[in-house]
């Protein structure tokens, strides 16, 4: 501090310094100590600022540094902190890494194409089963490329998913994705909206599916399905048919058979009602043979034979069976043959049963359908196969039902409408009998002009050689020849009926019979009768069979004759009849002449000079 004394006319006559802790003071009358007092008054003011600045400076800096310490002390927990959560991070990441190698694995395994696309539509990412489905791959993949190969039918597929995934959130479809050999793979495709979270779109995820093989078994089991109704239909409609088919002639049969029983009907009228029942039971027989057929056909049952065939000896027969259909149904038909053929080149290898029964439907079918006009059966050779030609001037076929004529139970009118009998397998079997002859049929018809069924079969030539006999008729003994009174045989069947019509039928031979009602009771009767010359066996019986029956009949003779009969016609039962020990075969129904004939084989007829 510094301190003036002044004057009365204003003269500083002294002055003083007062230094912190000092009290100096000076004379102001001594010359120049004034001024130096001044300076050195300023310089100590200067000093004292600076000493104060300084100070000031100091706390300010311990302050700061004080900060500074604290700012230090709170960045080494911060980094502390930030490393902790730095490790958190890179072990949270390489989770994440972990994680998304193995979501990324999982839809690299999958079968299905997964796919995701942006908001825009541009694909982000695909996993290699989406490439092979559609084809592409990640170079060749682009919206229009993809496009362009899903079937025009789904032309509108892309804006159809859109829509939908803006309006539900999700798009389900079924594509056919065009392949590169020019086949169509289906997919089954389904899209979802993929959304971030604050609900925000960021895309869409879809996954596809190959259902090809799924969508054909699918295809194959609707089909199947509609098959076995159109099947169960034709068949409900074939065994209403049937029904009726088989009880018309039945009816024929008993009606007739009940007339016979008459005491005031002449002998010509007797005669004519016996000529029903053996033709209405002819009928009937041929509805359960064809039957019996065509379950064979559909269980590839059926053998195709090679013999010499007399084919014009064979439509002499074909023809005169058509004559006596025409008489019974007193038509107008004039029947015609035409052939090329001569005796010595008509004679084939083929199936001659076969072949006379398709010639026997198709001339039954014309016959039929034909009210009054002209039926003509040709024959000729071409090109190596021989031909048949069966046609009509009848009500013809419309075009529309050509080609169903040749399937199952068909009719082209069906119901109880039917203007025409027949159960509707007669041109299914020849058809399949043809095939298997190696040759195929064809049919051409106009509605009211007619039909022409044409049909080949190979012509195989044997030769040509007329044989000794050219009748085909089977030599039967006399019956005012046969004399059996010295023999005896014994008849096996369940059946009283049929033991009553047998032993009806052999009374005129005058054969000793005796008769067995089962196996074992036939077996006994063999060993307590060692004088039979001939067992008649039926084949069916309840607790030992035919075929059992007869291996044991062998232990006791090998030589006694066994003349098997049954029901069955397949010509592998015939085969194991024989082979189990029978001599020979007659099937059911038994015609009088044929037994007659077939026991001669095994009994000798004695002369009048040898009989008793």
């Amino acid at each position: 501090m510094i301190i003036f004394a002044y004057q009365s006319d204003g003269k500083v006559y002294n002055s003083m310094i007062c230094l912190p802790g000092t009290l100096v003071g000076f004379n102001a009358l001594n010359g120049v100590v004034p001024a130096i007092a001044i300076l050195l008054l300023i310089g100590c003011i200067i000093a004292v600022y600076i000493i104060f600045s300084l100070r000031k400076k100091l706390n300010d800096l311990q302050a700061e540094n004080t900060e500074t310490e604290r700012i230090n002390h709170s960045l080494h927990e911060r980094s502390g902190e930030l490393k902790k959560l730095l490790e958190e991070a890179e072990d949270s990441l390489k989770d994440k890494v972990k994680s998304l190698k193995f979501f990324r694995s999982l839809a690299e395994s999958a079968d299905d194409g997964i796919s995701f696309y942006d908001r825009e539509g541009n694909l982000k990412y695909s996993n290699s089963a989406f490439f092979r489905l559609t084809g592409l791959d990640s170079y060749s993949y682009n919206a229009t490329a993809l496009a362009s190969l899903i079937h025009p039918e789904k032309k509108d597929y892309y804006d159809e998913k859109l829509r939908h995934l803006n309006e539900k959130g999700h798009h389900e479809s079924e594509l056919r994705f065009l392949q590169k050999d020019g086949s169509y793979l289906c997919l089954s495709t389904r899209s979802v909206v993929i959304r971030d979270e604050n609900g925000e779109t960021e895309g869409f995820l879809t996954v596809s599916r190959d259902i090809t093989k799924l969508r054909k078994e699918h295809e194959d089991l609707i089909k199947a399905n509609l098959e076995a109704e159109t099947s169960i239909k034709l068949k409900s409609a074939f065994l209403a048919n049937i029904s009726h088919e088989i009880r018309t002639p039945l009816n024929s049969v008993v009606g007739f058979a009940n007339l016979l029983l008459s005491e005031d009907i002449s002998k010509d009228v007797r005669e004519e009602y016996y000529d029903h029942i053996t033709y209405n039971s002819e009928k009937l027989l041929q509805i359960i043979g064809d039957i019996i057929d065509l379950s064979r056909l559909e269980s590839s049952q059926i053998r195709i034979s090679n013999e010499e065939v007399p084919v014009g000896r064979v439509v002499k027969e074909v023809i005169e069976e058509a004559k006596q259909v025409i008489r019974r149904n007193e038509k107008n038909i004039n029947l015609n043959v035409i052939t090329r053929l001569d005796e010595k080149t008509d004679r084939i290898l083929s199936d001659r049963v076969w072949l006379k029964r398709v010639l026997n439907h198709l001339m039954d079918n014309a016959i039929k359908f034909t009210l009054d006009g002209t039926v003509e059966l040709s024959y000729y050779t071409q090109n190596g196969d021989l031909f048949f030609r069966v046609k009509d001037t009848g009500i013809g076929i419309n075009k529309e039902n050509l080609a169903r004529i040749f399937e199952e139970f068909q009719q082209e009118i069906d119901g109880h409408h039917r203007p025409f009998e027949g159960l509707g397998i007669g041109l299914t079997l020849v058809r399949e009998v043809i095939h298997r002859m190696g040759g195929k049929i064809i049919v051409q018809s106009e509605k009211g002009v007619g039909s022409v069924f044409t049909f080949s079969i190979p012509y195989i030539r044997t030769g040509g050689c007329e044989p000794a006999s050219a009748d085909t008729e089977k030599l039967q003994p006399e019956e005012t020849d046969i004399d059996w009174s010295s023999n005896k045989c014994l008849l096996v069947d369940d059946n009283i009926d049929v033991l009553t019509y047998l032993k009806t039928i052999l009374v005129d031979t005058g054969i000793n019979v005796v008769t067995a009602s089962s196996g074992a009771s036939a077996i006994e009767t063999i060993r307590n009768t060692p004088d039979l010359d001939l067992i008649l066996l039926d084949l069916q019986m309840p607790e030992i069979n035919g075929l059992d029956v007869t291996r044991e009949i062998r232990k006791i003779s090998s030589s006694l004759p066994i003349i098997a009969q049954t029901a069955y016609i397949f010509e592998e039962d015939k085969d194991s009849i024989l082979r189990a020990g029978c001599d020979a075969c007659l099937i059911k129904p038994i015609l009088k002449e044929n037994l007659i004939t077939v026991m001669s084989s095994f009994i000798r007829t004695k002369p009048s000079s040898d009989r008793t």
